[in-house]
């Protein structure tokens, strides 16, 4: 019904973004992990958009900056037991290709760090669209893609000496970028450390 929204800033919340297009403001539901990448307010922001209508009848717009995460979050909902919270949060911690590739292989610990997900709803997501998922192109950059999952025992080291989950998720992130998945963890945990003091 509304394939995107293009606009600016106005507000910003925790899970919430106003965006003026042309004089009208609209409120755009987004995963709390990526307020903290958007824009300034006042700065231009596109959003692919979800419609979604719940039984009650009330009307959300659910916002996301790249049509990847689009695609994942409306695959999501097609798993039963999977609602557009549960979904929202997959597309916030796993990367579009990180949630395909687990769902090919059929890693459920992948899809298990996601907050509230599951032992059983993984298995029922890998079952539901494990012969699907194949179809799903992915229009994201190559650097993007050549990124594996983030080291979870790094991210558990991290957390340990008092970062946060999910800035100790961003730090791995951004150390595997530079040492390349094969890095030591011990590497890894050097390089990351770098960008939570910073």
């Amino acid at each position: 019904m509304i394939a995107y929204i293009k606009g600016v800033i106005v507000h910003k919340e925790t899970k919430q973004v106003i965006v003026d297009v042309n004089g009208i403001g609209y409120a755009v539901d987004v995963a709390p992990r990526l307020v903290t990448d958007l824009p300034p307010i006042g700065d231009p922001v596109t959003f692919h958009t979800h419609y979604y209508q719940n039984r009650e009848n009330k009307i959300t717009l659910y916002g996301f900056i790249s049509r990847d995460a689009l695609k994942v979050f409306e695959l999501a909902l097609t798993v039963s037991g999977v609602g557009p919270a549960l979904a929202q949060n997959i597309v916030a911690r796993l990367s579009p290709l990180q949630f395909q590739r687990a769902v090919q292989r059929g890693e459920t610990t992948t899809l298990m760090r996601v907050p509230r997900l599951t032992k059983d709803i993984a298995q029922v997501i890998i079952t539901k669209l494990k012969k699907n998922i194949t179809k799903m192109k992915l229009e994201g950059d190559a650097d993007l893609e050549k990124s594996g999952t983030p080291d979870v025992s790094v991210i558990e080291m991290l957390v340990n000496l008092g970062a946060s989950e999910l800035e100790a998720e961003q730090a791995v992130e951004k150390a595997q970028k530079i040492l390349g998945d094969s890095a030591e963890p011990e590497n890894l945990l050097k390089q990351a450390l770098r960008y939570i003091r910073n």
